[in-house]
């Protein structure tokens, strides 16, 4: 018998929960064979319409794909028991039936039914027209200006983000440590997470940019949508930025750079160390060693049913661990943005989504908090408990079990 879990074994199991693996894995083979050659034949017709589309539809078009797979095989399932008990079905007759020249006929049958009434419609009426736009912003690029103006106070958690992820009625709640532990006080989204003279109007407009562009794929991360490339390298470059961004990395990086300002003989121009460290900007190499390990190692957002994540003052948890960056970011007070351990050489069309119980949450929040630099935010209702802080390789291997954990239970 194959050791493979199929992918309609959930399905299956619907009708025979107490039966055992070997009655209903050799049938579930059977029928994902079904799917996978119908599959097969809707493809080949969508190829034989000649319509190529646009690199950044294939992700979603992935996607559609998946889902119809889904819908596919449930009918299959419900078809081909039609009421019988699963266990008198011989799989030697069923695999004659549905993969026989009787079965051939229905599958090619249910390819062009798809096709015709799902495939080709959302092709015509969603993935042409977008791949048409998408081709005509290439061919006519818009250009990029920098709206510069003077700012008094530079965000370094942009107030957006805040507004729209953490604010509940434009409230937050602010904690600072005391000698009696973590004290709250809540705050107007706009009165955290920003100092005075951090960097140039330039710097801060070219933040605001970014900040923009990484919008839209952070709510479509939460809402398991999924990403095409432009959108991926948007969101990896805002998580790049928010690192650099930080007072602590600003202050450290400065302190680094003094002796060779010193040394350049421009110790005493008070303006030298923030327009050096303002040059890290235009280093593709630095972004590049950042930005490499996020991108490919594996994703997962893992969310809470309670509000208990936290926003640290240095707006995540990251380490080099060997081979490059890892990072835990809160997204809201419910989602965390995850970076496994392992790497992909293909990103997943859709990052894991791990709904963690209030244990590995909680690990998660201690974690958050012990990552802060003196201050953190949280939702309104949180309160902190006595979690232990856990190393960050060992948080990511808990969700990763976590993960592996669920996927085996939903077959």
């Amino acid at each position: 018998m194959p050791t493979k879990i199929p992918h309609c074994l959930s399905v299956v199991r619907k009708h025979g929960p107490l039966l055992s693996d070997q009655v209903v894995f050799p049938l579930a083979h059977i029928w994902d064979e079904v799917v996978h050659r119908i599959t097969l034949e809707l493809m080949g017709l969508a190829t034989s319409a000649e319509f190529e589309p646009h690199i950044n539809m294939r992700g979603e078009m992935t996607l559609e794909l998946a889902r119809l797979q889904i819908w596919l095989g449930e009918g299959v399932v419900e078809r081909r028991i039609n009421n019988r008990p699963l266990n008198t079905i011989n799989p030697d007759v069923e695999r004659e039936a549905c993969l026989g020249p009787n079965g051939v006929e229905i599958i090619s049958g249910t390819a062009r039914m798809a096709y015709d009434h799902i495939w080709k419609k959302i092709t015509d009426e969603r993935w042409k027209p977008k791949s048409a736009k998408a081709l005509e912003r290439e061919k006519t690029p818009r250009k990029t200006k920098l709206a510069v103006k003077p700012v008094g106070k530079n965000h370094f958690i942009p107030k957006s983000f805040l507004k729209t992820n953490w604010a509940t009625n434009d409230k937050i709640l602010r904690w600072r440590p005391t000698d009696k532990g973590w004290t709250s006080f809540s705050r107007n989204f706009g009165q955290w997470g920003y100092r005075k003279g951090l960097y140039s109007d330039e710097l801060e407009a070219y933040f605001s940019l970014l900040e923009g562009d990484a919008t839209q794929p952070i709510q479509m991360l939460l809402d398991m949508r999924p990403l095409n490339d432009p959108q991926r390298s948007s969101f990896v470059g805002f998580l790049i930025i928010q690192m650099l961004r930080n007072p602590d990395f600003i202050e450290g990086s400065q302190k680094a750079l003094a002796p060779v300002i010193a040394e350049s003989g421009h110790g005493d121009d008070p303006t030298m160390a923030r327009r050096a460290y303002e040059t890290l900007f235009q280093n593709n190499e630095l972004y590049d060693r950042f930005a490499r390990p996020i991108m490919w190692s594996r994703w997962a957002i893992v969310k809470s049913e309670k509000p208990v994540f936290v926003l640290p003052d240095r707006f995540s948890v990251n380490r080099d661990l060997g081979d490059g960056l890892r990072v835990i970011v809160p997204l809201t007070p419910r989602a965390c943005f995850v970076t496994l351990l392992d790497r992909e050489e293909e990103k997943d069309i859709i990052p894991h989504h791990l709904p963690a119980d209030q244990s590995l949450a909680r690990r998660i929040s201690a974690t958050l908090i012990e990552g802060a630099g003196s201050e953190f935010v949280s939702h309104l209702d949180f309160v902190p408990d006595q979690t232990k802080a856990v190393e960050l390789e060992d948080l990511l291997n808990d969700i990763a079990d976590a993960i592996t954990v669920r996927v085996r239970e939903r077959g």
